[in-house]
Order: C-alpha cells, then structure tokens, then sequence
C-alpha cells in the first residue's frame, strides 16, 4: 500500500540530533514508523466526572446581587473617592448575608 500522507513533527536541535544518532544508516521514516506502530499503548485514563451541584435558583438571584452591589462598591472605591462609613457597613452586611446563604446551601456532611 502507498504511503501518500505525511506527518510532520517539530523537534528542537538536540531532539533531531538524537533521533538521528539512533537511527544511524537506517531509513528515517521507517526508523520511526517502526518506532511508533509496534510499541503498546496504554489505553487513557478515564476523565473523573465533574460533579455539579443543583442550586437553588433564589440563592443564585441573591448572590447575584451582592456581586452587583460589590462591584459597585468596587467601583466607587476604585475613582478615588474615599469610602465613608455607610460603605464598609454595607460591606459587612453583604458579607454576613453571604456566609448566610452559602452556610444553607452546603450539605451538613463536610
């Protein structure tokens, strides 16, 4: 059978100076290609399947917000502008209000 389709590899330097120091006055491309075919191979890892959690869409909406609400905080912080007293109790608020949605949302068994 004719062999009409190459295959092309890129190599370094070095790489092509060993390949060619083992293959010696043999043929390159059946040095390899004997090299390739007739070794074993592994059959590959099974992929781990990601688990997803279901969420409860009202959480998702809340968490929504508070991501809002801190970017916008982000965001004036961010023009110079100082922060104020009003700000970092709404940080706290959103914070305590997070660790209260994700405390429920978290199986009891970790």
């Amino acid at each position: 059978m004719a062999r009409t389709k190459w295959l092309k590899i890129r190599v370094t330097d070095q790489e092509i100076a060993d390949i060619k120091k083992r293959t010696g006055s043999r043929d390159m491309s059946n040095y390899v290609r004997k090299l390739v075919l007739d070794q074993p191979i592994a059959p590959p890892e099974p992929k781990h399947k990601k688990i997803v959690h279901s969420a409860d869409p009202e959480l998702v909406r809340a968490i929504n917000r508070i991501g809002i609400n801190i970017n916008q905080i982000a965001k004036q912080t961010n023009t110079g502008q100082e922060v104020g007293n009003a700000v970092l109790i709404a940080l706290l608020d959103l914070q305590t209000t997070l660790d209260k949605a994700l405390a429920s949302s978290m199986p009891h068994d970790r």
